[in-house]
């Protein structure tokens, strides 16, 4: 008997960085969603920080398609290949806080224009107000604007949002992107970091920022819902513990670099947790954990949780914590 199956073979480059899948649809399609969902975004973000942007090659260079295609045609034209807007992006399956991750630095009427491209190309919506802005900033995990409203104003100004036509009279006005919005967000391209200096500063040798090899976690991954909320917890001893515990009884890790630590509880989780109270816990709790110094960074230690932390870990889950 013949089998008359076609396989499927998709192959393409970002930079030093390749991809390749062979197989089934249902195989490549699967490959290709964790690439681009998973693997990309953190490769990007470890060339954002350690090259900047300015010196990685944000396009993707196709050099195989697939026999079928498994989605939409992949326009491979320059003009195309931007962060903000390339055919390879699931916007379904990403957030607003994924999307601009590695935009590099935004100013916050960039910020304001590519989240509500974002809102369009995902949901659909195209009316946004002051109040929708205001989400977009939680949503991005972004510091709050001191005026919203003015924002807007300068946006309309310069011709890059208009008043909704199709909107009655409401308070928040709602707007809507101007075609000249939408192309200033397509061509978008990411600004290094420190191009604009302040006059009469020096210019500071950039630092590489060691990328955590838990970046490509994210929340769901840890099953949260079968522990005590961490956000919920009384102090950030217990938060920190708790998240720790957590990485480790789930199978994600049990070695813990401060940043890490920050990666876990900032990145992924959305909490505040700064290098000094990080240290802080390991200082007043030394028993609590094992310290092996990181063998590619003398100057850095990794920790693991001992039985003294996991037992008060287990009084936060117990409900009998102090």
């Amino acid at each position: 008997m013949r089998s008359d199956r076609v396989e499927n073979r998709v192959r393409f480059k970002i930079g030093e960085i390749e991809f390749e899948a062979e197989g089934s649809a249902e195989i490549v399609e699967h490959e290709r969603s964790v690439f681009l969902n998973t693997l990309l975004p953190a490769a990007v973000d470890a060339i954002v920080r350690t090259r900047g942007m300015g010196k990685a090659a944000p396009y993707i260079e196709a050099i195989d398609r697939p026999a079928m295609l498994l989605s939409a045609e992949i326009d491979d034209s320059p003009e195309n290949n931007t962060l903000v807007n390339h055919p390879l992006i699931d916007f379904a399956r990403t957030s607003l806080y994924s999307y601009i991750k590695n935009l590099g630095i935004l100013s916050d009427q960039d910020f304001t224009l590519i989240a509500a491209y974002y809102d369009e190309k995902k949901n659909g919506v195209q009316s946004f107000t002051s109040e929708t802005v205001k989400q977009y900033y939680a949503d991005a995990r972004r510091g709050k604007s001191s005026n919203y409203s003015d924002l807007l104003q300068r946006l309309t100004q310069k011709g890059y949002i208009m008043d909704d036509p199709k909107a009655e009279k409401k308070i928040p006005k709602p707007y809507i992107l101007t075609d000249a919005g939408i192309k200033y967000v397509e061509a978008y391209q990411p600004k290094e970091n420190g191009s604009e200096k302040p006059k009469g500063t020096k210019a500071k040798k950039p630092r590489s920022k060691q990328v955590s090899v838990y970046s490509i976690l994210c929340a769901d991954d840890l099953n949260l819902k079968k522990y005590p909320e961490i956000k919920s917890q009384s102090t950030f001893k217990k938060q920190m513990l708790l998240t720790l515990y957590i990485v480790t009884t789930e199978g994600k890790g049990e070695s813990f670099l401060v940043t890490d630590i920050q990666c876990l509880m900032t990145d992924i989780l959305g909490l505040p947790a700064s290098v000094d109270q990080i240290n802080g816990i390991f200082k007043n709790n030394k028993s609590w954990f094992k310290t092996e110094q990181d063998s590619t960074n003398k100057k850095a230690y990794k920790r693991k949780l001992l039985q003294g932390a996991k037992d008060f870990v287990q009084t936060i889950i117990d409900g009998t914590a102090d």
